[in-house]
């Protein structure tokens, strides 16, 4: 008898441990982020860049998206700054307006921030 009650303790302390785990589950995949609200930046083809570059990015809907270009942590030059309907959509850019180095291109919209490095080598 004794056997039989370890046994239905110890069972009903699994069962008790399954569903908190599945509680805690569906709690944290309520707070998940839907990665399909946000644009999809995409890397150059080619970096170290020299002359016209095409910047390429996605919009999951009609979105406000600013377009710059940053050296560290300073902003040296904002391409755009408009509104972009669903879909792809490249800005060209002349990398010969700025000095070789080291630079970051990438958008910000009301949601989101996504940055990505290159390298202008024109010389």
């Amino acid at each position: 008898m004794e056997r039989i009650i370890d046994f239905l303790v110890i069972s009903l302390i699994i069962v008790v441990v399954i569903i908190l785990y599945r509680l805690l589950l569906k709690k944290l995949s309520k707070d998940k982020v839907n990665m399909e609200s946000f644009c999809t930046l995409y890397s150059l083809e080619k970096n170290p860049v020299s002359g016209e570059v095409e910047f390429y990015f996605v919009s999951p809907d009609m979105i406000k998206v600013e377009f710059s270009i940053w050296r560290e942590n300073e902003k040296v030059l904002e391409l755009r700054n408009d509104y972009y309907k669903q879909g792809g959509h490249i800005i060209r850019f002349d990398s010969k307006s700025l000095p070789d180095g080291e630079y970051f291109f990438g958008l910000v919209t009301s949601k989101q921030r996504t940055v990505k490095r290159f390298k202008i080598q024109n010389n």
